[in-house]
């Protein structure tokens, strides 16, 4: 009776902090609820990071690269096989109408990889410019109807790659993955670009050291 009752205190606390989760969601939460006393890293013949952290960062990177190289095999038969490509014009198709300023940060890109990227992407006639009425100085830029086609025609293959990389994973599985790094990327997709020109030790006393102090 003593673990019930501690299961439904979790689940109260745990319901204070994410209002609107489901109970699968507590399911999930529950399960990944005990901690290893000390990390110990896989035996294997190649070096790896000797702590957790490390680890975690090297498995969430190292499969994102693994996926944009599926992408790429993917898309290269495509009329968009940038990856590049495709985050502009999902960014438009998604938005609308937006200031290129906006749809490069949007993107996550840099402003001079995302320039480049949109002037071809122009003159192959997949995006729209148009000077903003209410700036002279900015565009507004918008989707056509053969950036749409293609976008669309990219995505068919981007889902085979995304098939191949999660082969094997249950639907449980990827609903946990999920759970857990989906507000990582929500705070930290704004975050990281508001934080470009700052140095790193800059970034680390708003992100993580103000953070600490609000705990204590």
């Amino acid at each position: 009776m003593e673990k019930v009752i501690e299961v439904l205190q979790l689940w109260a606390d745990y319901e204070k902090e994410h209002p609107d989760s489901k109970f699968e969601d507590f399911c999930r939460y529950y399960l990944r609820r005990p901690e290893v006393d000390a990390y110990k890293p896989s035996k294997t013949d190649t070096p790896g990071p000797t702590n957790l952290d490390g680890q975690f960062m090297m498995t969430v990177t190292r499969t994102t690269l693994a996926f944009w190289a599926y992408m790429r095999i993917a898309l290269k038969e495509t009329p968009m096989p940038s990856i590049e490509s495709i985050m502009i014009c999902s960014t438009l198709n998604n938005l609308g109408e937006r200031r290129k300023s906006d749809v490069i940060t949007h993107a996550m890109l840099e402003i001079s990889t995302g320039s480049d990227i949109i002037n071809r992407l122009i003159k192959k006639g997949f995006i729209h410019q148009r000077t903003d009425p209410d700036d002279k100085r900015s565009k507004l830029l918008s989707i056509s109807g053969a950036g749409r086609s293609a976008l669309f025609e990219s995505y068919k293959k981007a889902s085979i790659a995304r098939e191949i990389l999660l082969a094997g994973l249950t639907e449980d599985d990827k609903k946990l993955v999920a759970h857990i790094l989906d507000p990582v990327q929500k705070k930290h997709t704004k975050l990281s670009v508001d934080s470009k020109g700052k140095t790193i030790e800059e970034v680390y006393r708003t992100i993580v050291k103000d953070k600490k102090k609000n705990q204590l």
